[in-house]
């Protein structure tokens, strides 16, 4: 190879602009495409290939003549990046379970050139659970077929002849990202060209290892497209000092294990002697771990020590958690030093205690509230508590902690006990003050200009330099600085910051990446896609000055084709509708999913919302249709379809197993795709068959799952929930249309008396006094004495409701009782417009809008939230935790329905009923996007008495007119013709 590696990312983080952007999968159905694939799965040779967070680069040169066309299929366990002659081709694999596992499909023939090719691909391999994936083993499979101007083929395949090497620029002991995702990515430059390439092992062939079903992508790649940074937002100086010791309890103990769940445990502790010669306090921060100092139990408070020897002594707080990475922290660590117990002389000031007795690992099927039922699993998580309490309390000094503990604990170097943590010192930094006369022309890096932003060092501390990029946006962060060496650079990002100023921390999520230079120019892009709209760099351990050429954002999101638009006389409206759809692009990669910073998991009852909301503002019907399927495929695993797939939390939650049975009704409604209806069948009637085994003798869906469907406090904690029997009634009517469309009459007399069942079952909750259906019926037999909204238009929706009590379930909308429980998220909230609509109170859906989307517009929001403010997801005086949520885009959806009065009558949209509501406004214009094709509405009142309506619709739309109530006394022209 003629290049090194570090001249490579040099080149991609200068280059990427000129780079084609968007690089389409190949489904030309030629021979390339379709056969078998030859490739070897390889990986750097090595005693385990289980190893969490390994990071490879494997590289080979094709010598071909005259390419006309070039066809690469590349894939990897867990991630790869591929570059072809220095340029960045793609990032990938799409998400996909193990059984089914997909490829990419790459036109390369433009990378290619006359004679030698260099083939450089990064691969990295989690060795943890998440959320998007189940990974198995280190791997990378990739296949070069090229046809030559004389016709002749060539194939290159990942064999024993391509080299590979550690990338050691990259740390391999980080923590996790979030429970959700991957470990955290640090790089440190002055490694990069520390690189010792041998052949590769040949693992499998390419149908021979874990990864089964082999199969090509199925939606589109993802984009590549500079986004500058709108603002400088200022420049401090800030300082966290402390000691941290972060923890990863069940990676110390069950090593290798590839989980997500809450139920798998890390029993584990930690000791150290501090000494102190003349007295100190302490300030102890801790994060999911209980510290007692002598005895005393200790944590987020000061505690003031005399002169000698004290034992400090730790425990996982919980044995179980989604917290997989824990923390104990000093912070402005004073007057005092820690020992090694059993080793003073030590690197490593602490010991490490495992407590392997209390090992288990377990799924998630049984959700936490109910893991008493599991005598085993409560059992060993309530002796854990008991003994690491009682420890806490009675080992009191370092000779008791030798008679009772030293026995069990163990000594290790601290790179193995303790991952590398940096985001608290983001999240408690302490501004010093202004850093403005330290930067010279702060705005000139956020340009691709020869200008320089200089950034002298601080004494008292860190410089931090804060960019607004104007809107949520997320792709990956690129620089261009040169520096001394040993520079540390952390660049983190958040979606919000009050007026007042105050920063809302990415909490859960350590939403940042640590980068250390080598010595002069520094060029890199970061391999982690990551969201926010501010973000901070902050430089540490500033030896002298850095000078930042470029600092900015590669956006990275599915190629939406943005054929739908609203607007209107009401501008207002039109920026809840940009905001809307602006939240959907960002939570659109290879399926729908929920939120591009905390999560980017592919939840299904989120992906229900997402895809009906999205149809038709960008058409994506490939992404609708591989959310179906890859949910589909969960059914290989659980008893109904997951709620989060492919993924390594083992959970379910049946509103969302219900809603993705729901879903394949809407896409067929939008595409009119019999053939996929046709295959996603028999899995909509497995997942009812499934959920069927958990209805009860009370004729309701009841089990010991997590049993959500609003971030709001409803009494739902309860196997026995009564809107599940409702949705799974709503599933069983979406599967009887999609019987009904396929003309299959096999399961029709079976979902017709599982129907009439589960309603007998609901209407017996109706209560009478409360005139409203019950939440629940708890465990004991009891039924709740809560009511929420939810219930009654749920039951409306899918016709479950008596009529006798049908006005009353209506008052529970417009009006409902002080002490029932409102909608608290706009998730829930799109299915209460769903029922206005059926009851032809499209006005109040408008209404609906302006009340709970106009105050994030009056809080300067450039996406949707993930719940109201009266929801239950915002803390801390911050109005949400997410903001930006797809599952709350339904004004895109319901503003071109209602306002523009756009509604197909017939799937495919062969038909279509064209009625506006025109409320207060006085003229508004759109276009949705259809199967066909894109459909177009404007109106104008051209007097009080008066509306012109232009309509164009592609060929196969019919277009019917009909009236309502806002056009009453009004005369209608349609295309010119009076039609009212």
């Amino acid at each position: 190879m003629k290049t090194s590696f570090t001249q490579y990312v040099i080149i991609c983080a200068s280059l990427f602009a000129t780079t084609p952007l968007v690089q389409r999968a190949v489904a030309d159905g030629t021979s390339a495409t379709t056969e078998k694939l030859s490739a070897k799965w390889i990986w750097h040779a090595q005693s385990d290939y289980h190893g969490y967070n390994q990071t490879v680069l494997a590289r080979k040169t094709v010598k071909v003549s005259r390419p006309t066309q070039g066809t690469l299929r590349v894939t990897a366990d867990s991630w790869y990046r591929l570059f072809i002659n220095g340029r960045w081709v793609n990032d990938g694999p799409c998400r996909s379970w193990p059984e089914h596992y997909q490829y990419d499909v790459l036109d390369v023939g433009a990378y290619l050139q006359e004679g030698a090719n260099d083939i450089l691909i990064i691969a990295r391999y989690f060795g943890v659970g998440d959320f998007h994936k189940v990974p198995q083993q280190a791997g990378l499979l990739a296949q070069l077929d090229v046809t030559q101007a004389d016709g002749q083929a060539k194939r290159f395949i990942t064999d024993g002849s391509w080299e590979i090497a550690d990338a050691k620029a990259w740390v391999v002991n980080t923590p996790k990202i979030s429970i959700q995702m991957e470990p955290v990515e640090i790089y440190d430059a002055r490694l990069a060209n520390d690189l010792k390439y041998s052949k590769a092992r040949e693992l499998f062939p390419a149908e021979g290892g874990p990864w089964k079903g082999l199969n090509p992508r199925d939606v589109a790649l993802m984009t590549r497209q500079p986004f500058a940074f709108k603002t400088f937002g200022g420049a401090k100086v800030v300082k966290a000092d402390g000691w941290n010791y972060t923890l990863s309890p069940v990676r110390l103990m069950q090593p290798g294990l590839i989980e997500a769940n809450h139920n798998a445990s890390g029993p584990c502790g930690m000791a150290a002697i501090l000494e102190t010669e003349q007295g100190c306090t302490l300030n102890v921060q801790l994060e999911g771990m209980k510290l007692a100092v002598n005895g005393q139990a200790a944590g987020n408070k000061e505690i003031k020590l005399a002169p000698g020897k004290h034992l400090v002594l730790a425990f996982i707080r919980s044995v179980v958690g989604h917290d997989k990475d824990k923390a104990v922290r000093f912070m402005n660590p004073r007057g005092f030093k820690l020992v090694n117990p059993l080793d003073a002389k030590h690197e490593n000031p602490w010991c490490f205690i495992p407590l392997p007795e209390y090992v288990f690992a377990t799924n998630d099927l049984m959700h936490g509230r109910f893991i008493q039922e599991d005598v085993r699993v409560s059992g060993l998580i309530t002796k854990y508590q008991e003994t690491t309490d009682k420890l806490l309390r009675e080992i009191k000094n370092p000779t008791e902690f030798a008679a009772n503990l030293a026995a069990k604990a163990q000594v290790m170097a601290s790179e193995a006990m303790f991952p590398q943590d940096f985001y608290w010192q983001f999240v408690n930094r302490q501004v010093v003050r202004d850093a403005a006369t330290l930067v010279k022309d702060p705005a000139a890096l956020m340009h691709q200009t020869p200008e320089i932003t200089t950034v002298q060092p601080a004494p008292d501390g860190d410089v931090e330099l804060m960019y607004d990029l104007g809107e949520q946006n997320c792709g990956y962060y690129t620089f261009d600085l040169t520096a001394p060496a040993g520079t540390v650079v952390d660049i983190c990002g958040m979606e919000y910051i009050t007026p007042e100023g105050r920063l809302q921390f990415a909490m859960g999520n350590r939403n940042g990446m640590r980068y250390i230079t080598r010595e002069g120019v520094n060029q890199f892009t970061s391999l982690k896609r990551r969201s926010g709209r501010y973000v901070f760099m902050t430089l540490r351990n500033q030896r002298g000055p850095v000078q930042i050429r470029h600092f900015g954002l590669i956006e990275s999101t599915y190629p939406v084709n943005a054929v739908g638009n609203f607007s209107c006389s009401d501008a207002r409206l039109d920026n809840i509708w940009a905001i809307s759809t602006r939240t959907l692009k960002l939570c659109m990669e290879d399926t729908f999913t929920d939120c591009p910073l905390y999560e980017q998991t592919h939840w299904v009852g989120d992906a229900r919302n997402e895809s009906l909301l999205a149809y038709p503002v960008f058409g994506a019907t490939d992404i609708g249709r591989r959310c179906i399927q890859i949910t589909g495929q969960s059914l290989e695993h659980y008893p109904f379809a997951g709620c989060q797939t492919p993924s390594c939390w083992d959970v379910l939650i049946p509103a969302w197993s219900f809603l993705w049975g729901i879903s394949t009704w809407d896409y067929y409604w939008y595409t009119g795709d019999k053939v996929f209806l046709r295959q996603a069948y028999p899995d909509v009637i497995r997942n009812l068959k499934g959920a069927e085994k958990y209805v009860n003798a009370q004729d309701l869906f009841s089990g010991p799952f997590w049993n959500f469907f609003d971030w709001t406090k409803m009494d739902a904690g309860h196997k026995t929930v009564t809107y599940n029997t409702m949705l799974m009634i709503g599933a069983i009517d979406a599967a009887r249309k999609d019987a009904e469309t396929l003309g299959d009459t096999t399961h029709d007399a079976w979902l017709k008396q599982l129907r009439a069942r589960l309603v007998r079952g609901v209407n017996k909750l109706w209560d009478t006094p409360k005139k409203a259906y019950v939440d629940s019926v708890h465990d004991d037999g009891t039924v709740s004495t809560m009511t929420s909204q939810h219930t009654s238009f749920l039951a409306i929706l899918y016709d479950i409701i008596e009529p006798a009590n049908l006005d009353a379930a209506r008052n529970n909308l417009i009006a409902p009782p002080e002490k029932m429980v409102r909608v608290g998220s706009p998730f829930a909230a799109l299915y209460e417009l769903e029922t206005l609509e059926k009851l032809g109170l499209e006005d109040r859906i408008v209404e609906e809008i302006y009340r709970n989307y106009l105050p994030m517009l009056e809080s300067g929001a450039t996406t949707v939230w993930e719940s109201f403010p009266s929801g239950t997801t915002g803390s801390g005086g911050f109005p949400t935790r997410s903001h930006c949520h797809a599952w709350s885009s339904a004004p895109s959806f319901f503003l071109n329905r209602i306002v523009l009065g756009i509604k197909p009558t017939a799937p495919a949209a062969q038909t279509v009923a064209l009625s506006p509501r025109i409320g207060n406004l006085t003229w508004a214009r759109g276009t949705v996007a259809t199967i066909k094709g894109p459909l177009t509405v404007s109106w104008k009142l051209q007097s009080d008495k008066a509306l012109d309506i232009t309509c164009t619709a592609p060929e196969g739309v019919k277009v019917e007119f009909a009236t309502n109530p806002s056009l009453t006394g009004k005369t209608v022209k349609l295309n010119g013709q009076k039609v009212q």
